[in-house]
């Protein structure tokens, strides 16, 4: 497999499964916060409450986190992750890192700090509005976007 597909493939979906996916919803948990109730993850990780069901239900599924009633209130719930969770989390994690680490291997010194600076700019940018986005606007409107 070519360094260029591992790339475009296997990272960048780990990228997307690490920011917004189940694999987001577990990071979260062991290294900001176990225990968080399904509307701090649905804000920390920017996907709507029927998103964040749809990704508890299939962690729960798997055996990566337990729901349970909030002690002080027990009409809210509270995530926690369980030991397979977290396994699986750190192995996740460690594989991510280890294709970019050979990723910059391969870039070099140079195209590497330049890699680095312009994701980390790319990070920085604000959100666009979503009437700038193409086809955006005129859904909006009622028209179809072509």
């Amino acid at each position: 497999m070519l360094l260029g597909e591992m790339h475009g493939g296997i990272v960048q979906r780990q990228m997307t499964e690490m920011a917004h996916g189940e694999l987001a919803a577990l990071n979260y948990l062991v290294f900001r916060r176990d225990g968080a109730s399904p509307k701090e993850l649905s804000q920390q990780l920017q996907v709507n409450t029927s998103r964040v069901a749809a990704i508890l239900n299939s962690l729960v599924k798997k055996g990566y986190v337990v729901r349970r009633a909030d002690p002080d209130d027990r009409r809210m719930l509270q995530v926690f992750i369980t030991d397979d969770g977290r396994q699986y989390a750190q192995e996740k994690r460690a594989f991510y890192l280890s294709c970019c680490t050979l990723l910059l291997e391969q870039l070099g010194e140079e195209d590497a700090a330049s890699y680095v600076r312009i994701v980390g700019r790319i990070a920085q940018l604000p959100e666009p509005d979503a009437d700038l986005l193409p086809g955006q606007g005129e859904q909006k409107r009622g028209k179809k976007a072509v």
